[in-house]
């Protein structure tokens, strides 16, 4: 006996071979058929969304493998240059559907039991990460590890490290990723597929290849928690608050 519609109200069965599905998904986790029937009233031109898409990403990855490769370019300069090519690039494409953008940074609900718990969590991540890994991570801020040894003592220096460690990741690398692109592939994509490809697509600009295993799990985790929360700032705030982590144990 099938089970009553009232019964399973997150479900619904696939256009094409009848499996119950997520309610929201686009394709079916049985026979891979687009559920596009839900659709039509409103195309959406995927293949464009994705060329777009890609064109953010490549934007990225070529800076950053700039930056990680050319021996010429590992400069202060080059440094300063490129996170404000990739920021200007995160709000221009986050821009895009503006009408659509400026809803995830609405802060409806906003809890500071939740922001505490959240604040708690990235901390604890990062020294998690700090102790187990260490070498690791000084792969992956090496690069800032050298400002800091140009910049000790001095108030200002100490500013900028935090800044362009700490507040200017967690602003202009959410509304890229879990704004912009995470946005864009959920037109295209399922919830839990969109939110894997951001991830792994977050992980990999970061240049660090045996890093991926802690990269990974975090972008996920701020995937996840954009899709709950429906807004970036809890995002915002977690990822300043891991980057900040970082920054304190540099700079001690």
């Amino acid at each position: 006996m099938l089970p009553l519609e009232d019964e399973l109200p997150d479900k619904k069965p696939c256009i094409k071979c009848g499996t119950l599905i997520a309610l929201d998904g686009k394709f079916c986790n049985q026979c891979g058929a687009r559920q596009s029937a839900q659709n039509t009233n409103a195309p959406v031109n995927s293949w464009g969304l994705l060329q777009q898409a890609g064109l953010f990403f490549g934007i990225d990855i070529v800076v950053c493998a700039l930056a990680q490769f050319v021996e010429a370019l590992k400069t202060f300069s080059f440094f300063l240059f490129s996170d404000i090519v990739m920021a200007i690039s995160a709000v221009l494409f986050f821009s895009l559907n503006w009408k659509e953008s400026k809803t995830l940074l609405k802060w409806q609900n906003f809890s500071w039991q939740k922001l505490a718990a959240y604040a708690a969590i990235a901390m604890a991540m990062q020294v998690l990460v700090h102790y187990s890994v260490d070498w690791l991570n000084l792969v992956v801020y090496s690069k800032d590890d050298d400002y800091v040894q140009h910049l000790n003592g001095n108030l200002f220096g100490t500013f900028l490290v935090v800044f362009f460690t700490a507040i200017a990741p967690a602003i202009f690398e959410e509304l890229g990723y879990r704004g912009y692109l995470l946005q864009t592939l959920l037109k295209v994509a399922d919830k839990e597929q969109a939110v894997y490809i951001t991830s792994f697509l977050f992980a990999i600009i970061h240049m660090s290849f045996l890093s991926l295993f802690w990269l990974i799990p975090f972008a996920l985790f701020l995937g996840f928690v954009r899709i709950k929360e429906n807004t970036l700032w809890y995002g915002v705030f977690f990822h300043f608050c891991f980057n900040l982590t970082a920054c304190i144990f540099q700079l001690l």
